[in-house]
This record gives structure tokens, C-alpha cells and sequence, in this order.
């Protein structure tokens, strides 16, 4: 009887250590699961770069470390690569790269003077990395070859290759606000964070919400420079919304009929300015007639309001209307403009101006006005503004 009562005692034992093993286990997994779900309700929190202060704080790794030169590089294949690697080693070290010949020697776009091209590896049907290159085009003999050669970017196009903070493509856009913060720009389509010249362009698919490409600027403004003082330009030679920097906005240009200009087509383009990165709204009267093969431009617009230091998103709407009844065809535009970012994309609000047409069939406008417009909210839709500015005295010459 007392072996078999102190059998059962230890077992008994050996059952409370099982469940206390057991419950133990289940309060690990339930922080676990909480950390999991803490993680991903800050990777959803809204993130904004402008005032909202107050919810910015709640973002993961609010104040990440500032930016650093050493943040621009990245390694491949154990090598070091930034703003001072040496074109010519990468070449000697892995060659150009399978489908060199195949691809055009790599060409993206050049002149006379300078040959931008790409260096792809491990081939450039389906590379990992991109190199962008400018080289200087010298003679050797009678072949024309790459002389003086530097690196203006490089692209990582495969998600084994990281950043130096750790980010990689399929990455969430809250673990790219986890890893750097606030951007210094935004986009409809990126995120740019810039020191020194430097840039790290981090670009998202819109439907899955992922980072979809990385792409880091290393002398792409002095590759620019160089190249475009290569290319012979006429003087007298018009904008054409049809070539860069000019992006058409189709459903917002029309062809309608103005006072003074007859039957021409208005053309909403974005503009993207190379010297602040700015996406700016751009607007034209264009010649309108079958007669001619290639678009003439008649008229560039003054300065849209909405451009004002703000990041344009889109050409939201554009009316057509005598709004101070005098007589000629003044024009209405409605645009989005990026007011920050959060895990899930851009955040956007409107913003109107208006071009008034004058007695020399020009047009002109009321930054005053423009602004008042807009700090009443009555920036919503087309009609919102008609109303409002149906109740001022509006004069113009």
C-alpha cells in the first residue's frame, strides 16, 4: 500500500510540472502574440511629415538616427558600393554582365559628348543590381568608346539585397517609416530621403502597399548637368508637354474655344522640377488643327497657385467659366496636392487657383484671392469655387 501511495504521488507531481510547463508556454505565446499585433498596428500607424505631430510620435522608432553618408551604400557580392566606386573595377571584377551586346551595350540615352548606360548583373534580362552609368564618349580610332566613366545610381531589383538600414524590396511602408522616418520627399509613388546630394528613392506598388523598387542617387545632378550640356538646343525653341519634363494629364486637357485664341486645345501636364523635386502643375494652349503634324505651343500659363511649395499629386478638375462677368473665358483648376504618408500610401488634400482672362486675351491671377479660396475650404469641387467667387468684386484689365 505505501509503494503504491507513493507512486501515485509522483505522479501527481509529474502532472502539476507538465501544466505548469504548459501554462507557462501559453503565457509566452500570448506576449508573443501580442508583440506580433503590436508590430503590425504600428506598421499601420498614419505617418505625417508636415504639422500632425501628435500622431507622428506614435510611429515606430519615432526618432530613428539622422542620415548619414554611410546610409547610401550598399554591398554586392561583398563589395562596397557608393558615390566614389570605380566603374572600371566593377567591370574588371565582374565584367558587363550577361546580355551586355544584346541589350544595346546597355544604352538608356545619350549625344554627341556623353553615353548613359546600365550596367546590369548578374544579366540584364532579370538582374539583381543596376548600375547607372555616364560615360564620356572618346574615339579609338575609328571606334567610339567609353572614356571617363563614373556612377550616377544604382537600382536594387532583388529583394536579397538590402539597404543599409536593412530594407529590401517587399518590405511594407511602415517599415520604411520604422527605418528612416520622416522622408524629406514625397510622391505619388515614392519616398525620398536625401543628405549631401545623396538620395534613396524608395518606390511602393500602390495595390500592395510594398516596396516595389530602391533606387539610390549618388551624382545624378551632376550627370544631368553634363549631359544636357551636350545636347544642342535652339534658342527660340517652345515647351513641348509631349517631351520631358512634361507629363500630359489627358483627362484633364480639352479642346474648347477661348476669346481671342478661337478653337485650341488646353493641356494639364505635371511638371517635375529638378531643382527641388517638386512636382508642379504646368499649363498650355496648344494649337489645335489637323494641319499641323506636331503640336505648337501658343501659350504657357503664369504660376499656378497650388504650386506653392506643395508636392502636386494629380490635376484633379478643370473649369471653364466667365467668373467676374466680363465678357472673356477665365479657368478654373482643382488640384490634389501630398499632405504626408502612412503605411497604406499618400494622404492628399485640394487645392484651387484660378486664371483670369484680361483685355489682351492673356491670363493673369489673384494670389490674394487664391488664398482666400482655399483657407475658407471652398477649394472642393469646381462649383464650391464658381459660388464663392461669384460673391467678390473681381476687376482685372
Amino acid at each position: 500500500m505505501y509503494r503504491q501511495g507513493y507512486g501515485y504521488l509522483i505522479i501527481m507531481f509529474v502532472m502539476i510540472l507538465a501544466l505548469t510547463a504548459c501554462s507557462s508556454s501559453s503565457i509566452h505565446d500570448f506576449n508573443s502574440g501580442e508583440t506580433a499585433t503590436t508590430k503590425v498596428k504600428q506598421e499601420d500607424t498614419v505617418y505625417y511629415p508636415d504639422k500632425k505631430a501628435d500622431k507622428a510620435k506614435n510611429v515606430v522608432s519615432a526618432d530613428p538616427k539622422p542620415l548619414q553618408d554611410e546610409d547610401f551604400e550598399v554591398f554586392y557580392q561583398s563589395h562596397k558600393i557608393d558615390k566614389n566606386t570605380d566603374i572600371k573595377e566593377l567591370i574588371r571584377k565582374w565584367g558587363y554582365g550577361e546580355g551586355y551586346d544584346n541589350f544595346n551595350r546597355g544604352y538608356v540615352s545619350g549625344n554627341g559628348t556623353y553615353r548613359r548606360w546600365s550596367l546590369s548583373y548578374p544579366k540584364y534580362e532579370d538582374p539583381e543590381i543596376d548600375f547607372v552609368v555616364l560615360s564620356k564618349i572618346e574615339l579609338d580610332g575609328e571606334e567610339l568608346v567609353d572614356g571617363e566613366s563614373y556612377l550616377v545610381a544604382v537600382s536594387l531589383e532583388n529583394p536579397k539585397y538590402k539597404t543599409k538600414r536593412g530594407l529590401k524590396i517587399g518590405d511594407t511602408l511602415g517599415k520604411v517609416l520604422q527605418l528612416y522616418g520622416q522622408p524629406t520627399t514625397v510622391t505619388n509613388k515614392s519616398l525620398v530621403y536625401s543628405k549631401n546630394g545623396l538620395h534613396l528613392d524608395v518606390y511602393w506598388d500602390t495595390k500592395t502597399e510594398k516596396v516595389d523598387h530602391i533606387f539610390i542617387e549618388y551624382n545624378m545632378e551632376k550627370s544631368v548637368e553634363q549631359q544636357r550640356s551636350g545636347d544642342y538646343v535652339e534658342e527660340d525653341a517652345q515647351p513641348d508637354p509631349d517631351l520631358e519634363p512634361y507629363t500630359i494629364q489627358k483627362e484633364q486637357s480639352f479642346t474648347t474655344t477661348l476669346n481671342g485664341w478661337g478653337k485650341v486645345r488646353f493641356v494639364s501636364t505635371l511638371k517635375d522640377e529638378e531643382t527641388n523635386n517638386l512636382i508642379q502643375g504646368k499649363f498650355f494652349l496648344e494649337v489645335n488643327s489637323d494641319k499641323y503634324v506636331e503640336k505648337k505651343i501658343l501659350y504657357e500659363f503664369p504660376e499656378f497657385y497650388g504650386n506653392n511649395g506643395r508636392m502636386i499629386d494629380k490635376i484633379k478638375a478643370v473649369g471653364f467659366k466667365d467668373l467676374n462677368q466680363d465678357g472673356r473665358t477665365d479657368i478654373v483648376i482643382i488640384a490634389d496636392y501630398i499632405t504626408g504618408v502612412n503605411a497604406h500610401g499618400i494622404e492628399t488634400l485640394p487645392v484651387a487657383g484660378i486664371y483670369f482672362q484680361k483685355k489682351d486675351n492673356t491670363y493673369t491671377t489673384l494670389p490674394k484671392l487664391d488664398k482666400n479660396i482655399n483657407q475658407t475650404g471652398h477649394n472642393q469641387t469646381l462649383q464650391n469655387v464658381i459660388q464663392y467667387v461669384s460673391k467678390q468684386r473681381i476687376n482685372v484689365q
